[in-house]
């Protein structure tokens, strides 16, 4: 999975059964607008498949194409998502709950 462009989440900022907004890190790779992503814990199986990268955010809402290594985002993914397993692996939406789950939104 190391080789993979994928991004970390820090903090969960809506969930839907058709949407995630979060904000994330990129910690491998880049990640464009439009990529197809899957959901899943570090070390895990996919919480989410088939996710679509449907907004890239920088600091002040500035629009972007992509996420590099080592920037942050607030990033928007639609798609199926189970709320209920989310919230399973991450037990709160806060960042002292969703970083020690190592949740990442990988490229497939």
């Amino acid at each position: 999975m190391d080789d993979e462009p994928q991004l970390q989440l820090f903090e969960i900022k809506d969930v839907s059964p058709t949407s995630l907004r979060c904000t994330v890190r990129c910690v491998a790779g880049t990640v464009r607008l439009g990529a197809t992503v899957e959901l899943r814990p570090a070390a895990g199986r996919p919480v989410a498949e088939g996710l679509t990268v449907s907004a890239i955010e920088y600091a002040g809402g500035v629009a972007m194409e992509f996420v590099d290594l080592g920037r942050t985002a607030l990033v928007t993914v639609t798609g199926p998502i189970d709320e209920a397993a989310l919230r399973a692996v991450a037990a709160d939406d806060a960042p002292e709950q969703v970083v020690p789950a190592d949740l990442r939104l990988v490229v497939r």
